[in-house]
């Protein structure tokens, strides 16, 4: 069972959360998205650089893109060179030439799609996204974001639980997933790995949106027991 940690806000951070167990970890990166919005969890490109130059070998490096410009995704993959980009725009998902695209600027890069799990008919489109795909990501989705996660709730695990018996990819889920209740999710899904970002986030107002380390040591420690 692999850990996902989203998202690092820096190098210390980053090598915290790695230490205490996580196999993959998340960054975003300046998103560009429409209206001036941000992305959950944004950094500069500096720090982009900088914990990759640091995780590298040690985690696995997820870039998260929300742009809706499928050129925003071949220039992340060209500019970061990341282990995995994660396709998580609510406008943009992948197909056959984007992955041909991507896959040229980086062979080996694995391609990452978020399902927006809003009912039983995101299975159809879990199917049909992994065709193109290396591994899926279901995440539940605030319906005014104009990107797939950082919800913070739960969704229906029946619903997963028929996308990873359906498809011959890995299967990382996510969504409202922390210490309480990771392992009941492992337990009805049996996925290739969890996902947490708000729910391994410190609760204290002066480190909003940065990482409780011990949350993050417990929930890595109950999946890696699986």
């Amino acid at each position: 069972m692999i850990t996902q940690i989203y998202s690092m806000k820096s190098v210390e951070e980053a090598m915290a959360v790695i230490e205490a167990g996580a196999d993959y970890i998340g960054i975003a990166p300046p998103q560009c998205l429409e209206g001036g919005v941000k992305a959950p969890g944004e950094i500069s490109e500096e720090t982009c650089f900088a914990i990759l130059e640091a995780a590298r070998g040690l985690a696995k490096c997820v870039m998260i893109v929300s742009n809706d410009d499928e050129d925003y995704y071949c220039e992340t993959v060209r500019k970061y060179k990341p282990d995995i980009i994660q396709i998580t725009g609510r406008h943009v998902t992948i197909h056959e030439k984007l992955r041909e695209r991507i896959k040229k600027i980086s062979p080996d890069i694995l391609i990452m799609q978020a399902v927006c799990m809003d009912g039983e008919q995101a299975i159809g489109r879990a199917k049909e996204f992994a065709k193109f795909s290396d591994l899926l990501i279901l995440d539940s989705a605030a319906s005014k974001k104009n990107f797939i996660g950082a919800a913070g709730v739960t969704h229906n695990w029946d619903w997963d639980r028929e996308i990873i018996e359906s498809v011959e990819i890995p299967v990382i889920i996510a969504g409202g997933l922390g210490v309480d209740n990771v392992a009941a999710a492992i337990e009805k899904i049996h996925p290739f790995g969890v996902d947490s970002l708000t729910r391994t986030n410190s609760a204290s107002p002066e480190k909003k949106g940065r990482k409780d380390i011990e949350l993050v040591r417990e929930f890595c420690r109950i999946a890696h027991s699986y």
